[in-house]
């Protein structure tokens, strides 16, 4: 038997989680995020962002992709608001690196 419960729970497996860690020091704000890159957390990844517009000021902000295990479309976009509005993309994987390097590309308009 299926009860209402097991749906929610194979919904938030589908959909999986995000963890965003923020660390700060004089110079910089580092991002760390873990899990996967969709809706709805790109909201909550956005609302974050903005909140700490005043803290990051004049210091380097660094987004840490390494954890990140899948970026959908929305999620692209968001990286590259981040990427517009100075934050450094940090991806070691092959499939975060792709991301990245594309967010990259269509930042500075380079062919492929």
């Amino acid at each position: 038997m299926v009860g209402e419960g097991t749906q929610l729970v194979d919904e938030a497996r589908l959909m999986g989680m995000l963890r965003i860690t923020i660390a700060e020091t004089l110079t910089e704000q580092k991002w760390t995020l873990e899990g996967r890159l969709v809706q709805p957390w790109i909201a909550e990844l956005k609302s974050c962002w903005s909140k700490t517009a005043t803290t990051r000021r004049e210091r380097k902000c660094v987004v840490d992709l390494t954890a990140v295990t899948f970026i959908d479309k929305s999620g692209e976009k968001a990286l590259a608001e981040l990427s517009k509005e100075g934050a450094e993309l940090i991806a070691t994987g092959i499939y975060t690196r792709h991301v990245v390097d594309n967010i990259e590309r269509k930042k500075s308009n380079r062919p492929l």
